[in-house]
C-alpha cells in the first residue's frame, strides 16, 4: 500500500511539467544571452589584470574556466518543440515516477561510489563562487557610472543576466535591472535585444 502511495505523489509531482502541452513556446535565445554574459566577464577579466586587481596567473586561470563555458554556451542548440519533443514529454512523465518507484524496491539501488558527484558538486561551487565574484564586480562599477549613461544600462544587462544565472530564474530584481537598462539602452545596442526578451520572458512566466 505504501508503495502505491509513494507512486501516485511521485506522479502528482510530475504534473507541472504537463503544463508544457497547453502553454505557450518558451521565447528562444539562451545561447545568445549566455554568450554576452560570458564575453562580458572576458572583458571585465581583462580590466582587472590591466588594473592591477589580479595575477597573470589567476587571470590565465579564470580566463580559461570562463573560454570553457563560452564554447559550451556557443554549441548549445535551442531545442525546437514539436511532436517528437511532446512524445519525449510523455516519456518523461511516466518514466520518472516509475524509475524512482522502482529506487525502493529490495535490492533495486546499486552501490554507487560518491566520489563522481563531489567532484561534481565541487565544480558547480566553484563556479558559483566566480558568478558571485563577477556580480560583485558589477554592483561596484555601476554604483561609479552615471544611472542614465549606455554604459550603466550595458552593465545593468548584464548583472540582471548574471542574477538570472545565479538564481536560475528571472528573479524580481533581476528584472528590475533589466528594465532599468532598456529604459537607457540605444536602440542599436548590442544588449538591448537581451532586455526585450528577458522582460518578456518575465511577463509570460508571471501569466502563466
Amino acid at each position: 500500500m505504501i508503495f502505491l502511495m509513494m507512486l501516485g505523489l511521485a506522479l502528482v509531482l510530475m504534473l507541472p511539467l504537463a503544463v508544457v502541452f497547453i502553454g505557450p513556446r518558451r521565447m528562444q535565445g539562451r545561447r545568445e544571452a549566455a554568450i554576452a554574459l560570458h564575453k562580458a566577464q572576458l572583458v571585465e577579466l581583462a580590466r582587472d589584470l590591466a588594473d592591477g586587481r589580479i595575477g597573470a596567473v589567476e587571470y590565465n586561470a579564470a580566463k580559461l574556466e570562463v573560454e570553457r563555458r563560452l564554447l559550451a554556451a556557443d554549441g548549445t542548440v535551442e531545442p525546437v518543440w514539436n511532436g517528437n519533443a511532446k512524445l519525449l514529454l510523455i516519456a518523461t512523465v511516466v518514466a520518472v515516477p516509475v524509475g524512482a518507484f522502482a529506487l525502493y524496491l529490495p535490492g533495486s539501488t546499486p552501490n554507487i561510489p560518491s566520489e563522481p558527484h563531489a567532484q561534481w558538486q565541487a565544480q558547480q561551487a566553484a563556479a558559483q563562487a566566480k558568478l558571485n565574484v563577477f556580480i560583485g564586480e558589477l554592483r561596484a562599477r555601476l554604483a561609479m557610472e552615471d544611472p542614465n549613461s549606455a554604459d550603466a544600462s550595458q552593465g545593468e544587462a548584464y548583472l540582471g543576466e548574471a542574477l538570472a544565472e545565479q538564481a536560475g530564474e528571472i528573479t524580481p530584481e533581476a528584472l528590475g535591472y533589466f528594465k532599468q537598462s532598456l529604459a537607457n539602452a540605444p536602440q542599436n545596442s548590442s544588449w538591448r535585444p537581451l532586455d526585450v526578451q528577458r522582460i518578456g520572458e518575465a511577463a509570460q512566466a508571471a501569466s502563466q
